[in-house]
């Protein structure tokens, strides 16, 4: 199965639409949100995918009551689901962490503990797909077009739960 796998998308409403083509187009299940929505009108730019949307909080998601009852309303096609800083999903026999990666020791602790096919984080905005052991670490990047002058490039990710294995795609 293919997951769409973003974080970090700070109100680029541009980026997202461009995004939710794309995501829609590769036929994903689901896509997961690895925090930094940022403000709740977003949610609305996401009603064109074609599957549900599951994720966690960041450390810039300061309205999470709006997040929460806008998702909630009636008026929103697509299934937005929260958890709050941890999400853990089994997929395909594929067991996943969700986390924003606010403390680099907590995702590197997700990442070595041995539990976890694959690991999805974000927070610093640096594209990370690489496997350490058997597992996954996974950073899809951000929809920023540039953080730092060595932080470029709007990115998000496709993971296959048949390889456990991820592809960048960078917008």
């Amino acid at each position: 199965m293919k997951l769409g796998i973003i974080s970090d998308t700070h109100d680029r409403v541009d980026n997202i639409i461009k995004m939710v083509n794309i995501l829609n187009q590769h036929q994903v299940k689901l896509v997961i949100h690895c925090g930094d929505w940022v403000a709740p009108f977003t949610l609305q730019y996401y009603q064109p995918l074609k599957c549900p949307l599951r994720g966690v909080f960041g450390n810039n998601d300061g309205d999470k009551f709006r997040h929460l009852r806008l998702s909630q309303t009636k008026k929103f096609k697509v299934d937005v689901e929260y958890e709050d800083t941890f999400l853990e999903l089994e997929i395909d026999k594929r067991k996943l962490a969700v986390y924003h990666g606010d403390y680099a020791s907590i995702t590197h602790a997700l990442v070595t503990c041995g539990e976890y096919d694959a690991v999805f984080h974000g927070h610093t905005h640096v594209k990370v797909n690489q496997t350490v052991g058997k597992v996954l670490s996974l950073n899809p990047g951000t929809l920023l077009p540039q953080t730092s002058p060595t932080v470029k490039g709007a990115s998000f990710a496709i993971y296959d739960t048949a390889t456990n294995s991820a592809e960048i795609i960078r917008l």
